[in-house]
């Protein structure tokens, strides 16, 4: 039973983490032409569901961990502690800024246009911290050797967090407020008039 569920609960983190790296990528490939389209919008959906199926073997093979009273270690409660961060911001995503991505879609709004640009924040936050949070699953999946304790672990995961997020919303900052950036906004109305 247990090389059933450590095989189980590794491909979750794998499908997880490969789900959420090809969400992220898919998602900068899409906006990369200002654009986000129902075709690209509908393939994200897609994507999502292997992260969800990631998500349901890792939260089964969780269970019958904790049922079997096996690889109970500080590192095990990091990383589903990890994992239930991940959950919670993949839900946000579908209930927040999946709405809004149909709306840029159906609307055809740029992405750098006025209705998204003041959720590029929280978007920007949203993908950081599910690319760290997976990445983190990952590695605590596969570090056995790691002998820290679970609020050590929890600590470093939230001190990444914490710098991955002040970062991403600095270089967006940067991009937003760069003075070419501000020129094209500036002036595309003109042009359109």
């Amino acid at each position: 039973m247990s090389i059933i569920l450590q095989i189980g609960h590794l491909m979750g983190v794998a499908l997880g983490a490969g789900g959420a790296t090809m969400s992220d990528i898919l998602f900068l490939m899409s906006i990369s032409d200002n654009k986000l389209d129902r075709s690209e919008v509908k393939l994200l959906k897609k994507v999502s569901k292997i992260v969800i199926t990631g998500l349901i073997l890792l939260y089964i093979t969780g269970i019958g961990f904790v049922i079997t009273e096996e690889m109970l270690t500080p590192r095990f409660f990091a990383k589903m502690t990890v994992v239930l961060i991940a959950t919670c911001n993949g839900f946000f995503m579908h209930q927040y800024l999946f709405p809004l991505f149909d709306q840029c879609a159906e609307k055809e709004w740029d992405i750098l246009s006025e209705h998204v640009l003041p959720h590029a924040p929280i978007i920007a936050s949203a993908g950081v911290i599910s690319a760290i949070s997976w990445f983190s699953a990952l590695i605590l999946g596969v570090w056995r050797a790691l002998t820290a304790s679970y609020l050590q672990i929890i600590s470093g995961y939230i001190g990444i967090l914490l710098i991955g997020i002040i970062s991403i919303n600095l270089v967006l900052l940067l991009i937003v407020y760069h003075p070419k950036f501000v020129e094209r906004v500036v002036q595309t109305p003109i042009e359109q008039s």
